[in-house]
């Protein structure tokens, strides 16, 4: 067997590793085009496989936010545990579903954060953080339900379609949480890390997974996504949020083209 495209597969991993670091995703939903597309590999094992390197991704971020002291624990663990029942669920039945639903699924998710993120991008600041929306909840039971709602939900988007959830998790957080986009980044990093594991557990069980290409990706985007965390220093906030939503748009776009391409 010819072993040479597991550089590329490797490379394409840094970028998506780095962009991961900087965003708080887990990066699915340029991994699952690429591995389907380019690589002809099923979809549902594209996207079993892109869950299985998610999880290290996030990992080598969040222990550089614990190090940087930089992530809220607590609040990544509300996220993430609900999302982690969801998303062993999710996986659970992903094999049962047509692709044509899992494509529809992740577009509609990810236009609507992508909405989320420029609408928070063009909203003036309130304060010195570059925060633009202050939290809705003044209750903390109402403001934990709130959390765990957003987890469970990115936790059953990510089992079928393959993503950590980060698209999800980012934009509302912002936006009903009055977290930073900063904030959110180390937030969600650290919950993916929680969520995508039952996941991963799950499509092993039931032989989804195509370890090869996985264990290349998580070569490049385990360096990638510390060095992406320590790069999110260096960029305003409001630069932040555009690029954030501009990585939205073209990965919906990306994911569209490749199942155009293959035939939905």
């Amino acid at each position: 067997m010819d072993y040479i495209f597991l550089i590329p597969v490797a490379l394409f991993g840094l970028v998506v590793g780095t962009l991961s670091g900087m965003f708080g995703i887990g990066g699915g939903t340029m991994i699952v085009p690429l591995l389907n597309l380019v690589f002809q590999v099923p979809l549902l094992n594209a996207t079993s496989t892109s869950l299985f390197s998610i999880a290290p991704t996030s990992i080598s971020g969040s222990l550089r936010h614990l190090r940087q002291k930089t992530v809220k624990v607590a609040v990544a663990l509300e996220f993430g545990i609900p999302g982690a029942v969801a998303s062993a669920l999710s996986a659970s039945i992903s094999g049962y579903l047509p692709d044509y639903v899992i494509l529809v699924a992740a577009l509609a998710v990810i236009a609507f954060s992508a909405f989320r993120m420029f609408r928070e991008a063009v909203k003036k600041p309130l304060d010195e953080t570059g925060r633009t929306s202050k939290m809705r909840f003044t209750n903390p039971l109402t403001a934990r339900l709130v959390t765990i709602g957003i987890g469970a939900f990115a936790g059953l988007i990510a089992g079928v379609v393959g993503v950590g959830g980060g698209f999800i998790i980012v934009p509302f957080g912002m936006a009903l949480l009055g977290y930073t986009m900063k904030e959110m980044s180390a937030i969600s990093l650290l919950s993916i890390a929680v969520i995508a594991l039952p996941g991963i557990v799950m499509h092993a069980w039931l032989g989804h997974i195509y370890y090869l290409h996985g264990l290349a990706l998580v070569a490049g985007t385990v360096p990638g996504a510390s060095f992406g965390v320590w790069l999110i220093r260096k960029v305003p906030e409001k630069a932040l949020r555009f690029a954030f939503g501009c990585l939205l748009v073209f990965s919906g776009t990306l994911l569209l083209i490749n199942r155009l391409a293959v035939g939905i």
